[in-house]
């Protein structure tokens, strides 16, 4: 039996995030990834209103797999860094109230060059990490258009604690990268995997479909992520589209006879 398992994220859905909880576990899945700005957020949950959310996540069996923190900036961003950075910790300590493994945040273009932003955000994620290892939580970072390469480079600059990646399949087709290649690079700090499908034309952007309509070949790549050692989360996306929710109940369905 596998040992991967299925969460949604469930600002797909639009819907308050009580209904969102229950449609989640109606549709099969065993988890849900929630974004904490539009979704939840600390300043609205008391002592009281954690204890009665996590009653309603035990009510339909369900765990929250991850909690994500869109980005108004990018940590590359240099205007209003400390904000952002105050921001990130209040949204890490939010996780540790929640008892959630970790905080997804986005950090941007890393640029490795000469007079690139590398440095920077490598300071920014050795104080993010050092702040996540005190308090007992995990920091990832969004892999986005980054190679795996500059990834690795950039989390192994971190020694003040832990910092994870979460991988997007429908960057790995956007960026025209190996499976393969890409997860064996990473997979020492893989956390998570956003489930999202992708096609992409020659020397052109590509786009985000349906999971299972896209150039992700999941009867080979969910292998691979099996082999590396991976036990966590696969957290089923959808960002595009007119039929998020049904998108999402689809890719269950497709997905779960790949993971019996």
């Amino acid at each position: 039996m596998s040992r991967l398992k299925l969460a949604v994220a469930t600002r797909c859905f639009g819907m308050p995030i009580k209904q969102a909880i229950k449609t989640a576990a109606q549709i099969g899945a065993r988890g849900v990834q929630l974004d904490v700005h539009t979704e939840i957020t600390a300043s609205s949950f008391g002592a009281s209103g954690e204890r009665h959310f996590r009653k309603l996540l035990e009510e339909f069996n369900l765990s929250i797999a991850s909690l994500r923190l869109p980005a108004q900036r990018a940590l590359t961003e240099p205007e209003f860094l400390d904000q952002r950075i105050s921001a990130i910790k209040s949204a890490l300590e939010f996780a540790r109230r929640l008892k959630v493994p970790f905080l997804i945040i986005h950090p941007g273009a890393i640029q490795t060059e000469e007079e690139g932003n590398f440095p920077i955000v490598s300071e920014v994620l050795n104080d993010l990490g050092k702040y996540a290892s005190h308090i007992g939580t995990d920091l990832c970072i969004a892999c986005e258009k980054n190679s795996p390469t500059v990834i690795r480079e950039l989390i192994s600059s971190v020694n003040t604690g832990f910092v994870g990646v979460e991988f997007d399949t429908a960057e790995m087709v956007f960026n025209n990268q190996d499976p393969e290649t890409s997860v064996r690079e990473l997979h020492a700090w893989i956390k998570s995997y956003r489930l999202r499908d992708a096609i992409r034309e020659m020397d052109r952007e590509g786009a985000e479909v349906p999971l299972g309509e896209g150039m992700v070949i999941w009867d080979q790549f969910l292998p691979l992520v099996s082999e590396t050692g991976y036990q966590g989360w696969l957290a089923i996306d959808r960002t595009q589209g007119d039929q998020r929710l049904e998108d999402c109940r689809r890719a269950i369905t497709y997905l779960q006879p790949m993971l019996a």
